[in-house]
């Protein structure tokens, strides 16, 4: 309980009084109690003291401040439909201490997506002991992201940003997490990429690299690629090191290149770093005797996740008549090429025998792709069928592609008068 005596003001019939807190006053809701002898001048000069007192009158806050000095998004691009770290520190201020990290502190955790959609609330989250807090999320669009720590009878409002990004990709999506764990402490990275269809031409796929909880990277971290099959010129398998640089925010993005006489299949992809877990939030330079993000633990896993390599294909498919009256037999005809090897070190594209293709007829309207029949391409790698039709619409062929091959289609449209 703290208190003050009322002082004339300046103003006529005022009294104030100003409460000073102590230093180590907690924040939070206080009540005010008053208590005043008043002396009243009566009509007729006689002086009157009147005694006026009220307890709980009214209450008002002590709010102490809050920080929210880092907020990161890792990766802060990444391939659409991957998953992202947001994470931050917040600090607050102790009235006796100065500012210390706001642990068991909530966090409300909003994204922005660019374009005319709505920011939406996305987390609910509680800061930990070293006042960190993290969520895992799954992006589709680009956007910005905003960490709210909403104002409180004890507590001010304080919030920050940050942005991430995505990036289209036409293939199937790959990430896998690893974790290490030594005193209490947990670091680890996610691994984010996506499956390779190649050509006669290299192909370059990116694997993007999320430092999880708090911690940083150190020198010598490298990303690891390993096929899992031999082919050709590796017929013992191929693998592939490659050093991480980072990026900033706990990521970086190595790069690998696949060129068609690499084995196709599927390869391991893996990560090897020695990492350091932050023990207190980090407000301090590197170099500072204080600085917490010195404990050592290594991270060491080489099938993190997978991509899959696929040499490509295509498919094309024609019709004997594209523009008719009345119901009419048409011959389709196509062929299946592919990207295969044709000695250790070359590859090329050659017609491909004794192949399984799918028809389909699309009609005009919403109905979508049925299918009709399968058909194999002959020992040249070309098929011919027949079919009758009375509908306007599209002739799709699907190769389905295998293991090693990406799949294909091709197709062609016909107008029925």
């Amino acid at each position: 309980m703290v208190g003050s005596e009322f002082t004339e003001s300046a103003l006529s019939n005022r009294w104030d009084a100003t409460v000073m807190m102590p230093a180590d006053s907690a924040p939070g809701l206080y009540t005010v109690s008053v208590t005043a002898d008043v002396d009243v001048t009566m009509v007729d000069g006689r002086v009157v003291t009147v005694p006026l007192a009220g307890t709980d009158l009214f209450s008002t806050p002590l709010r102490a401040s809050r920080d929210i000095p880092e907020l990161w998004t890792s990766p802060s691009s990444v391939p659409t439909g991957a998953t992202i770290t947001v994470s931050g520190v917040a600090n607050m201020r102790d009235l006796a201490k100065g500012y210390v990290p706001a642990a068991g502190q909530p966090v409300e955790l909003y994204f922005d997506p660019s374009g005319s959609a709505p920011e939406t609330l996305r987390a609910t989250l509680t800061t930990d002991s070293r006042g960190f807090f993290t969520s895992q999320q799954r992006t589709t669009s680009s956007g910005e992201w905003r960490a709210l720590m909403p104002t409180t009878d004890a507590w001010r409002r304080a919030m920050t940003s940050a942005t991430s990004s995505v990036r289209a990709r036409s293939t199937t999506l790959r990430e896998g997490v690893v974790l290490r764990t030594k005193n209490g402490l947990t670091v680890g990275h996610r691994l984010i990429t996506h499956d390779v269809v190649v050509g006669l031409d290299p192909v370059t796929r990116r694997v993007d690299v999320a430092n999880l909880d708090y911690s940083t990277g150190a020198d010598g971290g490298y990303v690891m690629i390993a096929s899992r099959r031999g082919e050709g010129y590796y017929a013992d398998g191929y693998d592939k090191h490659v050093w991480m640089q980072a990026h900033g925010g706990g990521q970086s993005a190595p790069t690998f290149t696949f060129r068609p006489t690499l084995p196709a299949g599927v390869y391991d992809v893996g990560v090897t770093e020695s990492m350091k877990a932050c023990s207190t939030p980090d407000w301090v330079e590197q170099y500072s005797a204080t600085y917490s993000c010195r404990h050592d633990i290594m991270v060491d896993d080489s099938t993190v996740t997978t991509l899959v390599v696929k040499r490509a294909s295509s498919t094309t498919v024609a019709a004997s008549a594209t523009s008719f009256t009345g119901p009419k037999t048409i011959t389709l005809r196509g062929a299946v090429r592919k990207v295969q090897l044709v000695s250790n070190t070359k590859a090329a594209i050659r017609l491909s025998p004794n192949t399984p293709v799918k028809l389909y007829f699309d009609p005009a309207g919403a109905t979508g792709p049925q299918y009709k029949k399968t058909v194999r391409t002959n020992s040249k790698g070309v098929y011919t069928t027949t079919y009758r039709t009375s509908m306007s619409g599209r002739w799709i062929a699907k190769y389905p592609g295998t293991d090693l091959q990406a799949p294909s289609q091709g197709a062609v449209t016909i107008t029925v008068k």
